[in-house]
């Protein structure tokens, strides 16, 4: 076996390891979740996502100017210091600012986080790893697993927000594989802080009426959320 034919096999057994581990996850997580139905005074706060899930990938395959509208407004509100609800190729989320330290405290009180607990980070392409992160795997590396669902552990560099994850010299990064949220980090210049989107130690959030349900708990600092699904609210 010649050493790129390894490597690749290497790098498809990786990423299988990494699906597999999230579909457990999952289910782990599907099996324990009990689910109130969405309240209706969350609506204002929730934006649809144009082009439904087939078009989020890649981006939207109609009403490009929706998809527009819906990424100024969530910029707007994380660069006043909001925190907004966004959905991933995992599980739903919620963002702030990682280069603003009001930002991150916000989404700590959020969470009811312990504040020595890292957040990852999300950027929106894998020039911006070298930005932020001290890079020590090989670009190819990057390119193969990346979009998708995986959180790479890396040095952070000095350009990274020292008030965001103080304790420690490490920092996850991830590209999900999702142009929603891409795209956002994109127009914001910097990278989004994020994490799921529960109570710390509370179960995941996998659906959209899981999430609405769950922002109740998660306080009035979600300002925004952004779904995928087509909401159904009783009565």
């Amino acid at each position: 076996m010649t050493p790129e034919v390894l490597r690749r096999t290497h790098t498809w057994l990786f990423r299988r390891c990494c699906q597999m581990r999230l579909a457990g996850r999952l289910r782990r997580a599907a099996s324990t979740m009990a689910c109130q139905p969405p309240i209706r005074d969350m609506l204002d706060k929730v934006m649809k996502l144009p082009g439904g899930a087939s078009g989020c990938r890649n981006g939207p395959d109609k009403d490009v100017k929706g998809w527009k509208e819906i990424l100024n407004t969530s910029a707007g509100v994380l660069q006043q210091g909001g925190v907004i609800g966004v959905p991933t190729d995992t599980i739903y989320g919620i963002a702030c600012l990682a280069q603003s330290p009001q930002s991150i405290r916000n989404i700590y009180n959020v969470k009811g986080r312990n504040g020595t607990k890292p957040l990852a980070i999300c950027v929106g392409a894998i020039e911006d790893i070298y930005k932020y992160c001290q890079v020590n795997v090989p670009d190819q590396l990057l390119q193969d697993l990346l979009p998708g669902p995986v959180t790479l552990v890396m040095e952070r560099s000095d350009e990274l927000n020292k008030e965001l994850n103080p304790y420690t010299s490490l920092v996850g990064v991830r590209i999900p594989d999702h142009a929603f949220i891409r795209q956002l980090a994109q127009i914001c210049s910097q990278p989004l802080a994020l994490t799921s989107a529960n109570i710390s130690t509370q179960p995941s959030t996998l659906t959209i009426e899981c999430f609405i349900s769950n922002i109740r708990n998660l306080k009035e600092q979600v300002r925004l959320v952004i779904c995928v699904l087509t909401l159904s609210l009783p009565g």
